[in-house]
């Protein structure tokens, strides 16, 4: 007599809180609690292919490796009603993706600490910020990282004689090496009152060969100088994208094997590809 064992299948029971005019899902805290659990946050501003990614993995996750999961779409910002969800509901691990909703998720995640929280930066980040939470992982392309996609462009510019004006702002330094403090009368502060009729003045007496953006300025900004007639790099306008396929597997690995761990950790290079903008 051969025996047959019953296969229980668990339905998600799904009821709706409101934040914000939206409808937030909510998993039965006995499921969470059964298995690996994860929320996803993601702002409107997400690309196309990489809700693709995600809606798929999510799925396979959930069918193949016994993850739930919950998914907050274009979310602007982390509202009270969503934070005391997160506090809530037992997740294992919170996804944000999207440097502006980081801004927001940095308290939250200081409020529900034993949640593992995994921020997926989606800009480069020029100024460093310091993880205080033991409960946060952040996930970013570090200013190291854009420094030593740009080495070579200047250095090249250097050998060859080329000079460069810069333009940069408070918080923004410019490599020592890239702008020797003697060559302090080519760098402008575009953050200091009335920096443009001297900036324009210099360049007129220097003639530069380039212009080079170093901290984002105004659109108008940059227009403006065009009419200097002189070839502009924006370094600024460098950007990243994300490799989705590697990153949510590089996910899925660390949650089997249990292997997160807290504070900075930049992007390997299959999880990212920099985008150069002149």
């Amino acid at each position: 007599m051969k025996w047959v064992k019953g296969v229980l299948s668990c339905a998600l029971v799904i009821m709706t809180l409101t934040g914000c005019g939206k409808n937030i899902p909510v998993i039965d805290a006995s499921l969470l609690q059964s298995k690996t659990s994860v929320l996803v946050v993601t702002g409107a501003d997400l690309p196309d292919a990489a809700k693709k990614s995600l809606d798929s993995t999510l799925v396979a996750w959930r069918d193949k490796n016994h993850i739930s999961f919950e998914w907050m779409q274009n979310t602007s910002a982390l509202t009270e009603a969503q934070i005391d969800k997160i506090k809530s509901v037992p997740y294992d691990y919170v996804l944000v993706v999207g440097h502006a909703l980081i801004q927001a998720a940095l308290p939250a995640a200081e409020q529900s600490p034993e949640r593992k929280w995994v921020l997926i930066d989606d800009a480069v980040a020029r100024q460093q910020v310091q993880v205080k939470s033991n409960n946060v992982l952040w996930k970013q392309v570090p200013e190291a990282r854009f420094q030593a996609e740009w080495d070579e462009w200047v250095r090249q510019q250097l050998v060859s004689g080329r000079t460069i004006e810069w333009v940069t702002k408070t918080g923004y330094p410019i490599p020592s090496e890239w702008a020797p403090s003697e060559e302090g009368e080519y760098v402008s502060m575009a953050d200091a009152d009335g920096w443009y009729p001297q900036f324009q003045f210099q360049v007129r007496q220097h003639g530069p060969n380039w212009i080079a953006v170093y901290a984002p300025l105004d659109a108008t900004v940059l227009n403006r100088m065009k009419s200097l007639q002189v070839p502009i790099m924006n370094i600024a306008a460098t950007g990243i994208e994300l490799q989705w396929d590697a990153i949510l597997a590089g996910q899925l690995d660390t949650m089997e094997k249990h292997s997160w761990k807290p504070g900075i950790q930049p992007f390997p290079d299959n999880e990212m590809k920099i985008l150069k903008n002149s």
